[in-house]
């Protein structure tokens, strides 16, 4: 298809800033600065435009790409999510996540550059995002997948992870944490389980933490005099579910 042939041409280059890429990668970046400002100053009034977008967001554009694009939209991210059922929405970001958890089916891990990028949509704003927000299901998915990957491999991902999670509501780190259990927990570990966890929390009221006992509000309650043993804690919760999954 013409997507699947647009992106295999960037994708071949995105890490090389000097050869026969340099050329088409520089164009790729000039056409998402003039579609983000065009996007700015018209509102996103044409769905047309925000699935434009939402297509550049897809993991197999550059990082670069992905990053200019939440940072230049941060004031209107929500105007990303058009009017679609669950199956269209699983299906969007099927296509826009590179995989599930590396050490299962053996996919390529997200730059921090992304994963810097989705944090930073999640944080304070104008607008907030809600739960149902395209950007806000896809950054969790992303988060998500990150954490629960680094949780299986090693201390320096999980030590990034948290700074990176740094400043971002109580309420939205307890949904990257629900999400990654969800994924340590599957027996596959696949892309689909992925997605389906994200769409099983984030689109299911009851599991909003501030609609939790007060007990469960109060052990996620991040603030700087907490958020060494909240994070231990959530952290530990996570390898317990993988402990228990794997026996």
């Amino acid at each position: 298809s013409d997507d699947s042939y647009a992106t295999s041409v960037f994708t071949q280059g995105q890490h090389s800033s000097h050869g026969p890429w340099r050329d088409e990668l520089r164009a790729l970046e000039d056409f998402v600065s003039d579609i983000c400002e065009s996007y700015l100053e018209h509102g996103g009034q044409y769905e047309s435009f925000s699935m434009c977008l939402r297509l550049l967001l897809r993991h197999d554009f550059p990082p670069k790409v992905i990053s200019d694009i939440l940072t230049k939209l941060h004031p209107i991210l929500n105007l990303l999510t058009i009017k679609e059922d669950r199956e269209s929405m699983h299906s969007s970001l099927m296509q826009s996540v590179s995989g599930g958890l590396p050490s299962l089916d053996a996919s390529r891990r997200d730059p921090s550059s992304v994963l810097d990028a989705f944090a930073a949509a999640l944080k304070k704003r104008d607008r907030e995002l809600s739960r149902e927000d395209y950007i806000y299901l896809l950054a969790i998915t992303v988060l998500s997948r990150n954490l629960a990957s680094s949780s299986q491999r090693c201390e320096c991902g999980l030590e990034a992870m948290k700074k990176r999670l740094a400043g971002i509501s109580s309420a939205v780190i307890y949904d990257v944490f629900q999400v990654s259990k969800l994924l340590l927990e599957s027996a596959a570990g696949t892309k689909e389980n992925l997605i389906r966890a994200t769409l099983d929390t984030c689109l299911n009221s009851s599991s909003y933490l501030f609609l939790q006992d007060v007990d469960e509000q109060n052990k996620w309650a991040w603030n700087k005099s907490l958020e060494d043993t909240v994070w231990i804690d959530a952290v530990t919760f996570l390898r317990k579910n993988e402990c228990r999954k794997s026996k």
